[in-house]
């Protein structure tokens, strides 16, 4: 059977081999059986993740994740700095904001990386949590990890990224970079359903976590260790879902993941040169900052309808974000995307004449 041509930025295409994972007999999540598999999946996660520190399993959307960081790591009144470059950083901000954090916002032009410099001249001896985006899907950006890992480092701020529609896509080296908190889901490029977000703290965050003083109940960090530790989860989790992420692990590890990475950045410069050619360009204004893990398209007054004729033609795209909405459209190549269908859509659009 041909694989749909869906390139959507998320949820994602689903491979055959995850559907199938997830078509079987339901078990307990306190069996033996699901106990390998959650032992499984925490391994392979690692891998993605780029840590030796443990990746919990929580069952909730990517902004589950992010309001846990927020939860067992930060308390009311802490000053907190948020690069916004986007509607995920912008939302970021708004949830510390909602948590009563003093928020200070260092504000970019849509299309815009985050400038290190001018962020960390916003963080203080008083600062205790820097929130970056690692890639901003509403522009097509992404942001340098390792570049604000090396600034905070030798600090108190703790550093937490959001790599939700980066992570299994872009590379990433949580030791590496001195990330304190990462975060990700389910549903971009491990390709599998929504409905499971991770979480990742290292021993810097851990610390963070004893003074705390946000309540917390389902998003309990220290709460979930417990059960981690005997490859469990506090509470029901997707179990079905927790079966297609680790299938979709396996098939990630038999590609490799630096067999992954190359494929996304060999499709998204297929796609970044074919749209110039066809007379396009891309919203990002640093082609080198452009994500890999999706394509904002830049068709000014033409993005939508362009995204109604290529769905007319099988191919299956995002249109833009407000309030960008009618001037950009995103092409995803996170996930279960291949050059194949990277062909077929320029091919697409070429026939449209807008």
């Amino acid at each position: 059977m041909k694989k749909e041509v869906v390139m959507m930025v998320g949820p994602t295409a689903v491979p055959e081999r995850v559907l199938e994972a997830m078509h079987r007999p339901s078990i307990s999540h306190r069996s033996p059986e699901y106990t390998e598999i959650h032992a499984r999946v925490r391994e392979n996660l690692k891998k993605v993740f780029g840590t030796k520190n443990e990746v919990y399993i929580l069952t909730s959307s990517g902004t589950g994740a992010m309001e846990a960081a927020i939860q067992n790591c930060f308390s009311f009144g802490d000053e907190v700095v948020v690069p916004v470059t986007g509607t995920f950083s912008a939302q970021f901000a708004a949830m510390a904001e909602a948590y009563q954090l003093k928020v200070k916002k260092v504000m970019f032009e849509l299309g815009e990386a985050a400038d290190v410099d001018k962020v960390m001249a916003e963080v203080t001896a008083e600062t205790r949590g820097l929130f970056v985006i690692h890639n901003e899907s509403s522009t097509g950006v992404y942001n340098d990890l390792e570049a604000f890992g090396k600034a905070l480092k030798d600090t108190d701020t703790l550093l937490i990224s959001d790599s939700v529609s980066g992570a299994a896509g872009l590379e990433m080296k949580m030791d590496d970079w001195h990330i304190d908190i990462l975060l990700s889901s389910s549903q971009k490029a491990l390709m599998v359903p929504t409905g499971l977000s991770f979480i990742s703290l290292n021993d810097k965050a851990w610390e963070r976590t004893k003074t705390s003083n946000i309540p917390k109940y389902y998003f309990d960090l220290k709460k979930a260790d417990e059960f981690h530790k005997i490859n469990q989860t506090p509470n029901t989790p997707a179990v079905y879902n927790v079966f297609a992420v680790d299938e979709a692990l396996k098939i990630i590890m038999e590609e490799g993941l630096e067999n992954v990475y190359k494929r996304h950045e060999d499709n998204t410069r297929l796609i970044i040169d074919g749209v110039k050619e066809l007379g396009y360009d891309i919203f990002p204004k640093d082609d080198n900052r452009a994500s890999r893990t999706l394509t904002a398209v830049y068709a000014p007054g033409k993005a939508k309808k362009i995204v109604e004729e290529l769905a007319k033609k099988g191919v299956i795209v995002n249109t833009g974000l407000p309030p960008i909405a009618d001037d950009v459209f995103r092409v995803g190549t996170m996930g279960y995307v291949y050059k194949e269908d990277v062909e077929a859509f320029l091919e697409a659009l070429k026939e449209i004449n807008l």
